[in-house]
Order: structure tokens, then C-alpha cells, then sequence
């Protein structure tokens, strides 16, 4: 058991799917040691978070370090962190699935993060798009794009402009 009055320690054990996850959370709201003050003057605390992850007999561990500019709780933090994660996690599944991402063989220059970035305004502008319905899933929208041009049309001129 970690015990230090001015870090704020949270550990949390999870098995799920067939891995184990132990993740250690250390929280400290005391940033004097901070170099060049003036230039981090917003920051409020600093946090680092081990993650241990056990598949089968493999270990991995990872280090995560946190800057943050608001006042925040050890239990906030956690939540904060694993919603990212699971917001970013999700993004990544929907542009692998459904827009191929991880079968893209670009290479050249600033390819890869410049297709990554139009995947991305593809697939947020296809899901503010409910002229098909509410419930009609991403595929099936940009199916109906690329088989009418019309589809497409209605998007850029209908859609986008409604909500912007």
C-alpha cells in the first residue's frame, strides 16, 4: 500500500476478456518544484498512472503522465482517464470497421495523418447527417453516399449548414 499525505494514490484491479489490468493512479497537487513557473502558471496538479496489463503470461506496463489546469479529485481523475479512453477507443474501433483505416497502405510524407484527419470530418459529418433516419447506421450512410451523388449533395449543402 502506497502511503504519502501529499500524493493521492487509487489503485484498481480489473479481469475481463482474459486479461488483468491493475492500475496504480498517484495525484499531486503540489507543482512548486515546476521550472519556468510563469510559462505552466495555469497548472494545478500532475499525475502519473501505471498501467499493468497481464495476458495469459505476458506483463506490459505502461506509464501515463497527466498535466492538468483544474482543481480535481483522485476519483475525477480516474473517471476523466478511462472516458478518454473509452471516447478514443471507440473512434479508433469505428474508423477501422467501418472505413478500413487500419488497411490503408499510405506511406508518403504526411499521408497517414492527413487521410486519418478527412476519415475523421467523414465520419462526423456522416453521423450529424439524419435525413436517412435516426437509427440507420455510419455504414450504411456511407453506402448510400457513394451510390448518389445526391446523398452527398444534401450533406454539404443541407445537413452542414443546419448545424453549423
Amino acid at each position: 500500500m502506497y502511503c504519502n499525505p501529499i500524493v493521492k494514490y487509487k489503485k484498481t484491479i480489473e479481469k475481463d476478456h482474459g486479461r488483468g489490468e491493475i492500475r496504480e493512479y498517484f495525484l499531486i497537487y503540489n507543482t512548486d518544484e515546476i521550472k519556468d513557473k510563469e510559462k505552466w502558471k495555469t497548472v494545478k496538479a500532475l499525475a502519473y498512472v501505471k498501467v499493468q496489463t497481464m495476458i495469459k503470461d505476458e506483463i506490459t506496463i505502461t506509464d501515463n503522465y497527466y498535466i492538468i489546469d483544474y482543481n480535481i479529485d483522485i476519483d475525477e481523475l480516474e473517471y476523466a482517464i478511462r472516458d478518454h479512453w473509452n471516447i478514443e477507443c471507440g473512434l479508433h474501433w469505428r474508423l477501422d470497421v467501418i472505413m478500413k483505416e487500419d488497411y490503408s497502405r499510405s506511406r508518403k510524407e504526411n499521408s497517414i495523418e492527413n487521410l486519418s484527419l478527412l476519415r475523421k470530418i467523414a465520419f462526423n459529418l456522416a453521423s450529424l447527417d439524419d435525413s436517412f433516419g435516426k437509427k440507420i447506421p455510419l455504414q450504411r450512410k456511407l453506402t448510400r453516399y457513394m451510390l448518389d451523388f445526391k446523398n452527398i449533395e444534401n450533406l454539404i449543402f443541407e445537413v452542414i449548414p443546419r448545424v453549423c
